[in-house]
This record gives C-alpha cells, structure tokens and sequence, in this order.
C-alpha cells in the first residue's frame, strides 16, 4: 500500500518510516512545513530531510520553496476570528495539503511525522488529520508513535543529522518572549528607568570584577530551567538569579507549606499556601528586575513537557525528587543536547562537607543515584550527565507518619540543601564562564 507521510523533519521520520514498512506500507514522503522560520532553519531541515531520502532510497515529494507568507496569512489571519487555536491551524495547513496530494496522485492514505513527538498536540494533530481525510475522501493512517521519539533520537544522533532545538513557528517567539515585549510596549516611568539603569552599573559591578565584562554579557543571555523550586531547586535559582543569569524559568506545582518554611527560599510564614513557582518570581524580580523570570504552576511530566519551551534553554537544572519524573526530565533535555545539571537526594543528611559532583554513573552512597541509574538502564538510556550527591545517610532518622499513597517524608535541613543548589547553580555559571563564545 502507498503511504503519503507528510514530515516535519528527518530525525523525527526514522522511526516513523521503520514502523509503516514493518506494517507493509510503501511510504513516500511529503514535505510541506511553511511554519518554519527563519530561512536557515527551513533550509537546514529540508537540506537534511533530502540527504536522509536520498540515503535511505525513499522517494520525496517536497515544496522546497520558503512559503512563510502562505504560513503567516493562513495561521495568524485564520484564528483572529475562529475558536481553533494557532497550532490547530497549522496542523490543518499542512495536512490539508498533504490531504489533497494523496487524493490527487493514488496513494492509499496519508499520515505524518508529527504523531511521534511528545512535544506536539496529539489529539489535535489527530482531528486534523481525519477532517483533512474526510474533505478529500482518502484515509488517515492514524497511529500513537510517541513511544518510539527516543528511538528515533537516538538514531539521528548516530547518523549525525542535523537536530533541531525548536518547533521552528515565528509566533512562538512572541509567546517565549512576552514579558520583553510588553516592556518594549509599555516601558517603565522615567524615573524607574533612570533607576533600572543604575542598578545595571551596580547590583553586578562585583561579579564583573571577578568574571570580566564578557562573561558578564554571556550570563545575561543565558537561559536556565530549573525545575524544582524546593530546598535544592529554590537555592539554585536565587543563586543564578543574583549571579546575572539573564533568563530563568521556574517549574514546581506544589504551593508553600508550613514544613517548607525550614529549607526553602520562598517558604515564610507570610507566604504559606501560596503557588511556590509564582510567589518566587516576585521575590527573584525584586533582585534583578531586569531579569526575564518565567513561572510554571504545574508538575513537570511527559504529557506537558512542550510547556516548558525546554529546547530553548541552554541549561537545565534537575532538582525534581519524584522518581519517574526525574528520569522522564532526564530522558526528554538529554535527547535534546541541552547541558544537565542533576540533584540526587538531600535529605536525611547533616553534613554539608560530603556533597559531592560526579557523574550519575560514578556516585556512591547515594540510594537516590542508585535508583535513578536503575530507572536509566531500563529505559537503555546509553548518556551521561554530572549530578551533585552525598554519600551520607544518617540511620535511625524520624518520620512523618506513614500515609498510603503519598510518597515518603524524611528530615532535611538547610544546612546541606542549600550548599546542593549553590553547587548545581556554580556548575552552570562555570561552564559559561570557561566555555568559548556564546551559549547555543
């Protein structure tokens, strides 16, 4: 049977083209993905999605023109008066056309590359997909390929083509950029001005005197996740935040609670049963309020993972102390080439003076590290990445009482939970301040 597979890019159609053949699919491939912006980065993925076909004997179809108009016209002025979001009518432009090719030349249906990603509005893709098959009477060959994103990851980094940071829309920019632009919009009274200018010359004059005016432009274009804003994850973004770090972004879902108060940055008494990511941003605004600070009030999972924009960081910082999500954090930044920095467990210890910074395969003592390695092996995660640990357990330790559901509570102080974060937070700046040129 003859597969029309409409594909955004080559790394994403590996996988892809391997299961459709497996299922007795011929599948020819279709590109047409005017979303792309800027010209180089259309160019550079339809340049590799061509060597890949070509390599692989694959026929393809493709509009290698740069149609970023047909885009804009269709996407920006088809939803200023429609319910459908932006994305949904993007998914429809391409698979309309994808559609209406398939009709035309024979093939016996049509699917696309953008069922693998997990990154991607699956059910949408899916509706667009079927409205698009009903319109022009063929069949959309629907499958769930996200399973096999990794794999195909993987695999593209092994055939060293060129991988992608972004999903490529001009008007996602916007969006990562909307508080720089409201400034743009509606820029602070004379007198603030006059005040934010003042404190450029001074809140970082002695971080400059230490890592010289280059490094100091190199912080402040820098971009850090943290996902974690706890005893570890607070620290380490306080710490970036006073060290220049230009852009930050906050990820935790829990709000402030009184046991917080003891080990957490934000955590007062003035502040309990607030949202943690929000409540801190207020308090990291009023250290550098030129700082552009990014607040997520939701859990980090596979699901929502393209909330977080993480393909536009240039570090990501680990602080998250529920298992599965700290290997599905691990998996998702790895496989995009972003530097990870990881914090293995911090509690149930007292002695500052044994964190230690080593690989995730190279800790000892550490039952956090043991079980993270464990959860990678079994996923066949094959990388590598640096992680602050202690090889101290205290035995013996008191409890929060057993609740069924619920995930252990142990004793941790500030002590040793700090030190973790500044640590995390040192391995960031370091790595910017000794690396060549800018980041990404």
């Amino acid at each position: 049977m003859k597969l029309l597979l409409h594909c955004c890019c080559a790394p994403c159609t590996i996988s892809c083209v391997k299961t459709f053949y497996d299922e007795k699919f011929e599948p020819h491939l279709f590109w047409y993905n005017p979303n792309i912006h800027p010209y180089t980065e259309y160019k550079s993925r339809y340049d590799c999605l061509c060597q890949y076909a070509d390599k692989e004997k694959l026929k393809l179809t493709g509009e290698g023109e740069y149609t970023l108009n047909t885009f804009m016209n269709e996407v920006y002025n088809g939803t200023k008066n429609q319910s459908c979001s932006r994305c949904q009518k993007c998914y429809k432009l391409r698979l309309e056309k994808t559609a209406a090719l398939t009709s035309s030349e024979g093939f016996s249906g049509f699917s696309t590359t953008l069922l693998i990603s997990p990154y991607q509005d699956h059910e949408a893709i899916k509706r667009a997909g079927e409205e698009a098959a009903a319109e022009h009477n063929v069949e959309f060959i629907y499958r769930d390929l996200r399973p096999l994103f990794r794999e195909g990851q993987s695999a593209a980094r092994e055939k060293k083509m060129y991988m992608q940071k972004y999903c490529g829309c001009i008007f996602s920019e916007e969006d990562r950029n909307k508080e720089a632009v409201q400034k743009l919009k509606f820029p602070n009274n004379s007198n603030n001005s006059r005040l934010s200018a003042s404190l450029d010359d001074k809140i970082f004059k002695r971080l400059e005197l230490l890592t010289g005016k280059e490094n100091l432009n190199k912080l402040s274009n820098t971009r850090v996740l943290v996902f974690g804003a706890g005893g570890v994850g607070s620290w380490a973004a306080e710490a970036l935040v006073r060290s220049g770090i230009g852009k930050i972004g906050i990820i935790d879902h829990d709000s402030i609670c009184a046991s917080n108060v003891n080990r957490q940055i934000e955590a007062t008494t003035l502040t309990l049963g607030q949202p943690k990511a929000s409540t801190f941003k207020k308090r990291l605004l009023e250290i550098n309020p030129d700082c552009e600070i990014t607040a997520y009030d939701e859990l980090f999972c596979l699901e929502n993972a393209h909330n977080f924009d993480i393909q536009n960081a240039d570090y990501v910082i680990d602080a998250i102390d529920t298992l599965t999500h700290k290997l599905d954090l691990i998996e998702t930044v790895s496989s995009m080439g972003i530097r990870l920095y990881s914090s293995m467990g911090m509690a149930r210890r007292m002695d500052p003076s044994r964190i230690k910074i080593s690989s995730i395969w190279k800790t000892e003592g550490c039952a956090l590290a043991r079980l993270v390695r464990q959860g990678l092996r079994k996923r066949k995660f094959g990388g590598n990445f640096t992680v602050v640990y202690s090889s101290e357990l205290l035995e013996n330790t008191e409890k929060f009482p057993y609740v069924p559901g619920q995930k252990s509570i142990n004793g941790s102080i500030v002590t040793v939970t700090a030190p973790a974060g500044f640590m995390l937070a040192s391995l960031v700046i370091n790595d910017i301040c000794e690396s060549k040129g800018n980041p990404k």
